[in-house]
C-alpha cells in the first residue's frame, strides 16, 4: 500500500497537471471504487467542476473543487491516478475516466479495485479524515505527545506507530526502517520508550519520510507516479525485505518476524 510519501509525491504531480483545468464529466466502468455507491449523483456532483488544488491528509488525497467540495481519494494497495492524453478504449484496470476541458483524461486505475473515492461539500463529513491522528511531518509532533499519551501502554511500540488514529500516513515500510535508525526493536512496548527515545524516532520518522519524498518514493511493486515511473527510495532502504542480508552497520543478518500480520525486519544487534 502507498504510504505517505508515495501519496505526498503523486499529490505534487497531480498538482501540476490538473490544478487550473474542470472536469466536464466522468465515466464509470467499474463501481467499486465510488463508496457512497450513487454512480448518478457521482458524476452530477464532479461534472463543470475546477481543479483548485489537490493535498494531502495521511494517505488520503484531498481534490479541492471549484464551487466548492472535495474528492477524497485512497489508492489502497494498487490503486493510481494517471493524466493522459484521449485513449480510443479503457485499458483493462481503468475503473473511471474524469474527461478534462483540456482534453486530456485523469484516470483512476486500480488492478485489485481496494481504492475508494468519495465526495463531500465538507470535509469534516468524512467520517475517515476525522478517524485521523496527528500528522508526522508537522511540527505538532513532539515527544511530549507520545509519553504522555503513551506512558502505561503495553502495545508493541511497531503497534503504535502504524496505528492511524495516533500517527496518520505511516507504514509497514517506512516504520521499519524509522526503528531501525532510531535503535529500536520493533517489540518494545511503547511505555518503555523513554523520552530521549522519542525524541529519536521524531527526529528519523521526519529524515526517512523527506528523504522517501525527495526520491519520490518507494517502489516494490505496484506503485507508479503519475507519470507511471517509480520511485527510487528502495535503493536507500537498509532493512525492509533485507532478510538474512547483512546489516550496513553491524554486519550481522537482517531478521525478519511478524506482527499484526504484517512482516517486520529489524537488525537483531543494532535494535536490541
Amino acid at each position: 500500500m502507498p504510504e505517505l510519501p508515495e501519496v505526498e509525491t503523486v499529490v505534487r504531480e497531480l498538482r501540476e497537471e490538473i490544478c487550473g483545468d474542470t472536469i466536464t464529466s466522468v465515466e464509470i466502468f467499474r463501481s467499486n471504487p465510488i463508496v457512497q455507491g450513487d454512480l448518478d449523483a457521482f458524476q452530477e456532483q464532479l461534472s463543470g467542476r475546477k481543479f483548485l488544488d489537490v493535498t494531502r491528509r495521511a494517505k488520503y488525497l484531498i481534490f479541492h473543487l471549484e464551487p466548492k467540495r472535495y474528492l477524497v481519494a485512497h489508492l489502497r494497495m494498487t490503486g493510481k491516478f494517471i493524466v493522459s492524453d484521449p485513449l480510443p478504449e479503457p485499458t483493462k484496470y481503468n475503473r473511471i475516466w474524469f474527461h478534462l476541458k483540456s482534453g486530456r483524461l485523469m484516470i483512476f486505475d486500480d488492478i485489485r479495485c481496494f481504492g475508494t473515492l468519495e465526495v463531500y461539500d465538507d470535509l469534516d463529513d468524512s467520517k475517515s479524515l476525522l478517524k485521523l491522528g496527528i500528522e508526522p511531518l508537522s511540527n505538532a509532533i513532539n515527544p511530549s505527545f507520545f509519553s504522555k499519551r503513551l506512558a502505561s501502554s503495553k502495545r508493541e511500540i511497531k503497534s503504535v506507530l502504524l496505528d492511524q488514529k495516533i500517527v496518520a500516513g505511516l507504514g509497514n515500510i517506512y516504520v521499519s526502517e524509522i526503528l531501525f535508525h532510531a535503535r529500536i526493536h520493533p517489540q518494545r512496548s511503547a511505555g518503555s520508550i523513554k523520552k530521549k527515545e522519542w525524541s529519536m524516532l521524531i527526529k528519523y520518522t521526519k529524515f526517512i519520510l523527506k528523504e522517501a519524498i525527495k526520491n519520490n518514493g518507494t517502489t516494490i511493486s505496484d506503485f507508479r507516479r503519475v507519470d507511471d515511473k517509480t520511485g527510487t527510495f528502495q535503493q536507500f532502504l537498509k532493512v525492509y525485505d533485507k532478510k538474512e542480508k547483512p546489516c550496513t552497520e553491524c554486519g550481522v543478518p537482517i531478521k525478519r518476524i511478524v506482527q499484526q500480520q504484517r512482516s517486520t525486519f529489524f537488525c537483531p544487534e543494532c535494535q536490541k
